[in-house]
């Protein structure tokens, strides 16, 4: 199998509805993930949401929210950085 370093670079714009930042507790880092501020959380779903094209909904700790409280909402502007070959 080959491996490659694949770096994206761009951004986008999310909307959170507060609900998704307070059920955020030290229970639910014992059990999910270690994220401690706002920032932290947005970033995580952020990625997930653009990267991984994935909804709220399917993620881990949000299971049981609607889709519609993570959102993007600016066009998506990812573009391939740099591709290399790695051992």
């Amino acid at each position: 199998m080959r491996k490659f370093r694949v770096t994206f670079e761009g951004s986008v714009d999310i909307e959170l509805a507060d609900q998704v930042i307070d059920v955020v507790d030290d229970g639910w880092r014992k059990l999910f993930y270690p994220l401690y501020t706002p920032e932290e959380i947005a970033g995580h779903i952020a990625y997930n949401l653009a990267i991984n094209r994935t909804e709220l909904s399917h993620l881990d700790g949000w299971a049981d929210q609607p889709d519609e409280n993570a959102k993007i909402i600016s066009s998506l502007d990812m573009e391939i950085a740099d591709i290399e070959a790695i051992k």
